[in-house]
Order: C-alpha cells, then sequence, then structure tokens
C-alpha cells in the first residue's frame, strides 16, 4: 500500500487484509477533482506566503491538471491509501520533489472536510435541477387536465371532491419545502476548514482569506478543533434528502393506489410499466415502487453516518473515514429518484370514466350539512341530520343522491326542493373558496406561483 508516512514504521510487516481494511481509496475517489482544486490553490497560497517560488508553483499547478487527467483516463488508484495520499503522490511522479512541498502545513484531516464541502457545493445544484424538473411536471400535468375532478381522501376513504390539478399540486409543495432545506444546508456548507491544520492550525504562512476566494467560500471556519471534527454539514444534507424521498414516497404511494384496478383513476403509459414473468395480464408500477423506497434508502444512510459520529471524541478520529459511503450515495441516490420520479410523472393521466364511476353520493355528505348551514342551522345540527341521513341511506341500501325531498326534510324540515343542486361535483369544488383551496380559481392562483418558483 502507497502511504505518505511509510517512513515512521519502516520495519513495518504488511498485512494485506489490514491494509484494505484501514485504506479509504475505494470509497472517496470520488473526491478526486474537489482534492485537486483545493491541493491547487493551496499551492497558491504556499507560493503567496514564500514557501513555494513562483517556478514550483507553476509546476505544481501544472502537476496537478496532469494528476488529474490521469486519473479521469482511469489510473488505477487502488494502490494508494486515499485519495489524498493518490494525488499527491501522483503529483511527485509526475513533477519530481517539487511536489513534497505541497503538503507544508496541511494535514489530511483538513484535506477531507474542505474536499467534502467542495464536492457538496457543486452536487447540490444538480440535485436542487432535479427538483426544478419535478415541479415543473407536477404544473405540466396538473395544467394539462384543469377539470377533471375526484374524490379526494382522507383515512385511504372517499372523503370530498377536489379537483385533479389540486391533487397534483399537493406535491409540488413538499419539493419546494426540500429546495428551501438544501439551500438553507448550503449555507452552513460553504465554510473553509483548509488551514486549520491536523487540529491546531497551520504553521505556514497561509492566507486563509485567499483560499476562501480561490475555493469560493463565503467564509472561515472559526475553531480549528470544530473545522476538521465536523460532519454535521453532511448529516443535514443527508436529512433534507431523507425528507424529500419522504415526500416523494407519499407522492408516489398515491399513485401506486390510483393506478391499481382497485381505484383506477390514474393510467399509466406503457414506457413506464411492467409486467410479471408468470402473470401476463400484470401492469404493474414498478418505477413509483422504486420511489416509494428511495427513503429507506436514504434514512440508511443518514442513520448510518448519525451512529458513526454519534460518541466521537473531538477533533478528527479515525471513524470519520466512514462518511464517505453515505455522502456519496445519498445524493447519487437523491438524483436518480428524482429523474426516475420526473420521467414517471410525464406518463400518468387520470382515467376520467373510472373516476366517474368510483365516485361515492356520500362525497356529497359535507356539502349537505353546508346548505343547511348556509340557511343559518348551526353547524353540528346540521351535521348530526346529514349523519341521520347517510344512516338512513345505508340501512334502506340506497345512494345518499336517490333519497327524496320528504326523506331529506324527515332529517330536517330546512331542505328544500332545490336540494338537488347540491348533487354536482363542479358546484362542490367551486363552494371551497378560500386561498389554498380546491376552487379553481385558486389552484389557477397556486400554479401561477408554482411556475416561478420553479425557476428560483
Amino acid at each position: 500500500m502507497k502511504s505518505v508516512w511509510g517512513r515512521r514504521f519502516a520495519g513495518r510487516r504488511e498485512d494485506p487484509r489490514l491494509e484494505a481494511f484501514n485504506a479509504s481509496i475505494g470509497e472517496d475517489a470520488f473526491l478526486a477533482g474537489a482534492e485537486i482544486a483545493a491541493s491547487k490553490a493551496y499551492a497558491a497560497a504556499l507560493r503567496r506566503g514564500g514557501v513555494l517560488t513562483a517556478r514550483e508553483a507553476a509546476r505544481i499547478a501544472a502537476g496537478l491538471s496532469k494528476v488529474k487527467r490521469r486519473i479521469a483516463a482511469g489510473e488505477d488508484l487502488g494502490a494508494y491509501e486515499d485519495i489524498h495520499s493518490a494525488v499527491e503522490l501522483l503529483l511527485v511522479d509526475e513533477i519530481g520533489e517539487a511536489g513534497k512541498k505541497l503538503h507544508t502545513g496541511r494535514s489530511r484531516n483538513e484535506q477531507v472536510a474542505t474536499d467534502e464541502r467542495l464536492f457538496l457545493k457543486d452536487a447540490i445544484p444538480g440535485i436542487l435541477d432535479g427538483l426544478r424538473a419535478c415541479q415543473r411536471a407536477l404544473v405540466a400535468l396538473a395544467e394539462r387536465y384543469p377539470d377533471v375532478i375526484l374524490p379526494g381522501y382522507t383515512h385511504l376513504q372517499q372523503a370530498q371532491y377536489v379537483l385533479f390539478s389540486h391533487a397534483i399540486m399537493s406535491h409540488f409543495w413538499p419539493l419546494e419545502r426540500a429546495k428551501s432545506r438544501l439551500k438553507d444546508a448550503l449555507v452552513r456548507i460553504d465554510v473553509l476548514p483548509l488551514g486549520s491544520g491536523a487540529l491546531a492550525g497551520t504553521t505556514a504562512p497561509v492566507d486563509r482569506a485567499f483560499l476562501a476566494r480561490a475555493l469560493v467560500f463565503a467564509a472561515l471556519s472559526e475553531n480549528s478543533l470544530d473545522a476538521v471534527a465536523d460532519r454535521s454539514f453532511i448529516l443535514e444534507t443527508l436529512s433534507a434528502l431523507a425528507l424529500l424521498l419522504l415526500d416523494l414516497a407519499r407522492a408516489a404511494e398515491d399513485f401506486v393506489v390510483f393506478a391499481s384496478r382497485e381505484f383506477g383513476f390514474l393510467l399509466l403509459d406503457d414506457a413506464i410499466a411492467t409486467s410479471s414473468s408468470l402473470m401476463p395480464q400484470k401492469k404493474n408500477p414498478d418505477i413509483f415502487e422504486l420511489v416509494r423506497a428511495g427513503a429507506g434508502r436514504l434514512f440508511g444512510h443518514f442513520s448510518r453516518l448519525f451512529v458513526t459520529v454519534k460518541g466521537l471524541p473531538s477533533t478528527y478520529n479515525k471513524d470519520l473515514q466512514d462518511d464517505k459511503a453515505p455522502l456519496r450515495l445519498g445524493l447519487e441516490d437523491a438524483r436518480r429518484t428524482l429523474d426516475a420520479f420526473e420521467i414517471a410523472l410525464r406518463n400518468i393521466r387520470p382515467d376520467r370514466k373510472a373516476i366517474a364511476r368510483r365516485a361515492e353520493p356520500l362525497l356529497y355528505a359535507t356539502d349537505l350539512a353546508d346548505y343547511l348551514t348556509a340557511k343559518g342551522v348551526p353547524f353540528r345540527e346540521a351535521h348530526g341530520a346529514v349523519g341521520a341521513l347517510v344512516r338512513a341511506a345505508e340501512k334502506a341500501g340506497r345512494p345518499l343522491t336517490a333519497l327524496t325531498t320528504r326523506e331529506l326534510q324527515a332529517a330536517h324540515p330546512l331542505f328544500g326542493d332545490d336540494v338537488g343542486r347540491v348533487f354536482d361535483p363542479g358546484r362542490s369544488v367551486r363552494r371551497k373558496k378560500g386561498a389554498g383551496s380546491t376552487h379553481p380559481a385558486r389552484v389557477k392562483d397556486q400554479i401561477r406561483r408554482a411556475k416561478a418558483l420553479c425557476k428560483s
């Protein structure tokens, strides 16, 4: 195993199993780009501080570019302990002795914390792009079917009529909150640890403000002990991603249920459906089911790192080597899930006939109570009267809409001949007039605001 500390144990006898156990190159190689960018900035800072000559700094910068190309071309890094050692030793291989000066006053403890922050600063905008794509797909789906009305559910039981577009837009706003969380996390990610040394700060004449400008960080870490130990920025990101995938999972569950034959509200295009190896009639919503599973994976990444960090003593400990897989896999899983969800959204549509067949007359129960309250009946009295009507209809085996005016008046005398107007899905949704409601005008307002937010 090629390491940067080998001379400390010159007579050390290597055991391949322990070398492999100790190495992290298999987990942290994805940080190569960040490591090289940070190293270039550090070399420039050493030049400003007089540690490197202009010629040495130029050679190191050029050598690091060559190392980047070698890694991009598939250089085998398996012989190195970690990405930091790999970049440093490959640099020495490229330019010789000058490369050995790069590590002056620098520690891998600060390097990894810097690389992870650089990686997240680069990766989170891609997640935000994926979120915006899903939001645009939701808006497009809602706009495509503005007049479709379907049963809304509580407790998985039909409750009141809502616009299909309103139901679809209910999944837009959790994604907007996810965007807000990730943008907020970026504020705390955007703090530079480089220049903290192993734990106590650096003896090298390095201008940390220059490093922050060179690497485009908004702030410097205030305490070197905290800087090399902190992994809360990764946990915060994973937490935000876990909540995002939780919201996607709940949306996916709605679509899985509504696409089932028992509901039949949604039709899936063949592009996002699969069948069975045994049962040829099956049309399975596998993409939405896999989206639904994503939340469990993300929470697994979060909990793995949370338990690793919990109880660690101050500053750097080797346990923190285990933060790479949750970081990398969490970002990868989130992006893959967002991409799949966005594609799936563009391949579903409501089945108007099935929705009309499945809608139960009991959906008008609250509308009947509202009819009475509009005539001055206290709501609790109206609620009780309609409850009696529901019980009577169920006992008679007839739908609520089939009760005669005389039967309605038996429950309350203020039911008049005009009560039949209540039994209209369009009227039902139009009566909900408040901001944020399912009224067509309010949904249009909602979509208009949402379109603007898709750009933010």
